[in-house]
């Protein structure tokens, strides 16, 4: 079952990754171009909350009763956790980078309702996106680093 979480988590990395780079990317448009709000852009920043909130739900099971997790495996005796390249990784850099990226996204998504001109709501949303972005590129284990990276 754990397994299942992990492969659902690491097809859902790259579902964000391409809805994110689409509302960057539409954000930017909408706000340079001076445009109303479109419904497909609303709907676009929608999905792409659901699938955060989503991985961050599964990452959070996976944190707390995965192979290495809080709950199941506990800390091994000896290790300090922040002293622990691994353990603080994945048990504090990567889950409050990505709660800090799912919050920003929420926040972006979130100005859609908001009594604000249409241009600002696409600033907004690019800023609040793009800094989300910039958060989860730096703290997925990617292939190559150190002690944390994963395959792709």
């Amino acid at each position: 079952m754990l397994a299942v979480l992990l492969q659902i988590h690491n097809i859902l990395r790259w579902v964000i990754l391409l809805l994110l780079v689409i509302s960057i990317i539409q954000s930017f448009i909408g706000w340079i171009r001076h445009r109303e709000l479109r419904e497909g852009d609303a709907k676009l920043w929608l999905f792409t909350m659901i699938s955060v909130h989503t991985t961050l739900l599964v990452g959070l099971i996976l944190l707390f009763f995965g192979h290495f997790g809080i709950l199941s495996a506990g800390l091994p005796e000896g290790v300090s956790l922040m002293k622990d390249k691994f353990y603080r990784f994945y048990w504090v850099e990567h889950p409050t980078g990505m709660l800090a990226a799912t919050i920003l996204i929420t926040f972006g998504r979130g100005v859609v309702k908001k009594q604000i001109t249409d241009p600002l709501k696409y600033k907004r949303a690019f800023w609040f996106f793009l800094l989300a972005l910039l958060i989860i590129l730096a703290t997925i284990p990617w292939p190559g680093r150190e002690i944390v990276g994963r395959g792709l």
